[in-house]
């Protein structure tokens, strides 16, 4: 099609600014639409005073046009045009606003290295699949070892998830003790008597008392224990048993609780008794004891009597 004159990205971008009503003074305030105006330079504004283009007599400073003389009252400003940089397809430098941008118009080949900061990126919503395998080139060693209420980032298909560290720490198996007594003598015939391994082998947390004979391990959990004695055999229908007990009272295997049993075979053969218990500490205040029977007729005497426990990890 057609037309007369230039095409549209020929014509200058020019705008009309805010005749000035003078009162002599030398400088005033450009506006457009009654809004301050910041002019290119003093080359760009076309100024008529009383039908006179005015010509290298004002300069401008910021928003301020300055005249080389003072306009009074009696001058009339029939005009001031202000011709921008470009073109109408050209727009002047920093003078396109986001509002005036489509939504998605710049795309990822548009952002320069560096321009996304941490402010602009959502909570969570760097994926591992986008993490290089190398991403991460430096190791760092813990110097202590972290708190349960500490988080690690864990991939779960692809979605980074924070984890606590207590529901990923392996563990030991503590608290842990092995005590020991080489003579008990004093147990008396078909009673069950608890006694006390006042010798030590280890014990990891300071949780079994030598003077008690307790094991408080004072943490909620399944542990194993190892009981074991012998006795100085004083007739051959002799039997003894070695028994684990909690919180005072004897084992039963209906509770879950072995004991260890052993038959005599005759005076002086010291038999020897073994049992292995895996029961729950189910309160901070459950205590162990190790157990002793005998049905000799009389009082007994044991010897290298055991007695060990530990948590086991589950």
């Amino acid at each position: 099609m057609s037309y007369i004159g230039r095409g549209l990205d020929a014509i200058s971008n020019v705008e009309k600014l805010d005749n000035i009503t003078f009162d002599g003074s030398a400088t005033y305030a450009l506006e457009k639409s009654s809004a301050a105006f910041t002019p290119v330079g003093a080359n760009n504004l076309l100024v008529s005073i009383d039908g006179v283009i005015q010509q290298g007599n004002f300069s401008v400073s910021t928003t301020n046009i300055v005249f080389d003389w003072s306009p009074t009252s009696s001058n009339t400003n029939n005009f001031i045009l202000h011709y921008g940089t470009g073109v109408l397809n050209v727009p002047a430098d920093g003078s396109i606003v986001a509002a005036k941008m489509a939504a998605n118009s710049v795309d990822s080949d548009s952002y320069v290295d560096g321009s996304i900061d941490t402010a602009h990126i959502d909570a969570l919503q760097v994926t591992g699949a986008k993490l290089n395998t190398d991403v991460i080139s430096a190791q760092t060693e813990l110097a202590v070892a972290p708190a349960d209420a500490d988080e690690f980032m864990v991939s779960d298909g692809g979605v980074l998830k924070r984890v606590d560290y207590s529901l990923i720490k392996g563990g030991d198996n503590t608290p842990a003790f092995s005590a020991y007594k080489e003579t008990i003598t004093g147990i008396a015939d078909n009673t069950i008597t608890d006694v006390v391994c006042d010798s030590e082998r280890f014990d990891t947390d300071g949780t079994y008392d030598t003077s008690t004979g307790r094991f408080t391990p004072g943490v909620i959990g399944r542990y194993g224990f190892y009981i074991t004695s012998r006795i100085n055999q004083a007739a051959t229908s002799t039997r003894f048993q070695v028994i684990l007990g909690k919180n005072g009272a004897s084992a039963s295997a209906a509770t879950g609780y072995i004991t260890g049993e052993q038959s005599g075979a005759g005076s002086a053969t010291y038999p020897q008794a073994h049992g292995f218990a895996i029961t729950d500490c189910d309160d901070v205040a459950d205590y162990f004891t190790l157990r002793l029977w005998q049905d000799s007729g009389g009082d007994a005497t044991f010897y290298t009597t055991n007695f060990m426990g530990f948590r086991i990890i589950i």
